[in-house]
């Protein structure tokens, strides 16, 4: 999805601020974790919640991962989430055990069926909870349990078309913009710092790179995050506009750096952000990029990129985020 300046702007205080969101899974309690497309969704306060064996979710964050839209009518006690096409929704009533399901099969004619539900929509915590697997399948997509894990897999389907629509043929993986992370780095001691690349391919073609969010997952009693900046064509440091630095993220830690100058700023591809860690034990360990879910603040990494005209945010499916591992040893 993609996104103007504001929404990147805002995040500076959220990333500044502690993460309180509760999403490990929790058997104690029946809270699995859900994933969409890969992505762990981190529920602002409310976990999901397996009752009388079926999985109910909060009904945003889920489906706004998947770029949906979520909204709720207080008169009638209804949520209704609607396709990123906008070509089906549904609608579901609080303790209705009914889910009414409208897809459009033309501008003009819509067709409308009614599914079952063995749990209803519900209220929990003052969170609208809704059974994930029928919702999920209403739109086509694909669901998964793992009871080891104990974890639900979304996978997103193709898009929801108008009958004879057509749909837009999809980017081969080598067209779409990626982050990854690389390290010249192999082996350190305790208390030695060393630099960690964000690097950026496929970049939007007569643009400069105005923003950058990425969130390191890491272990936080081996290393430590000291600083990071942006990197200009020739790699050499960028003074950033606006900048956050929050140390004390949840999986280890997560940056924001702003600039506006695009006479300075990177319009290459290749390293784009430098970051400094310190080993705090010497031992091995690895570093890592996150691709998180939170439903208060969004995908944990993307990029900004200006045109001249606006800027523009690539997260979710614009976005493909390596998760690759930098593995660092110990010198000793």
């Amino acid at each position: 999805m993609k996104k103007q300046l504001f929404g990147f702007l805002t995040a500076v205080s959220l990333i500044a601020a502690p993460v309180s969101g509760a999403f490990a899974s929790d058997k104690a309690n029946a809270e699995p974790d859900v994933y969409v497309n890969e992505s762990l969704i981190m529920f602002e306060d409310q976990n999901a919640k397996i009752i009388d064996d079926v999985t109910l979710i909060p009904a945003r964050g889920v489906f706004e991962c998947m770029g949906y839209d979520v909204e709720w009518d207080d008169k009638d006690r209804t949520v209704t989430v609607t396709s990123d096409t906008g070509v089906r929704f549904i609608v579901l009533t609080i303790d209705s055990s009914v889910m009414e399901i409208y897809t459009f099969k033309t501008i003009m004619q819509v067709d409308n069926t009614q599914y079952t539900l063995e749990v209803p929509a519900q209220i929990i915590n003052d969170r609208t909870m809704i059974p994930l697997r029928a919702v999920s399948e209403a739109f086509d997509c694909t669901v998964e349990w793992d009871q080891d894990d104990y974890r639900v897999d979304i996978t997103t389907g193709e898009p929801i078309l108008l009958e004879g629509a057509q749909p837009t043929p999809k980017p081969a993986e080598s067209e779409i913009l990626k982050m990854s992370l690389s390290s010249d780095t192999e082996t350190v001691s305790a208390g030695e710092e060393f630099d960690v690349y964000v690097n950026v391919a496929n970049s939007p073609k007569d643009t400069f790179l105005s923003g950058i969010v990425a969130s390191f997952g890491y272990d936080k009693s081996k290393f430590e995050f000291v600083s990071g900046t942006l990197l200009n064509n020739d790699n050499e440091p960028l003074e950033s506009t606006v900048y956050a630095e929050n140390p004390d993220y949840s999986t280890g830690a997560k940056a924001l750096y702003v600039t506006i100058y695009g006479d300075t700023a990177r319009t290459t591809d290749g390293s784009v952000m430098k970051a400094t860690f310190r080993s705090l034990t010497g031992e091995p360990g690895e570093i890592t990029l996150t691709n998180n879910y939170d439903t208060l603040r969004g995908f944990e990494s993307y990029l900004m990129f200006n045109n001249s005209e606006q800027d523009i945010i690539y997260d979710g499916q614009q976005l493909i985020v390596d998760k690759t591992p930098i593995a660092v040893n110990s010198a000793q």
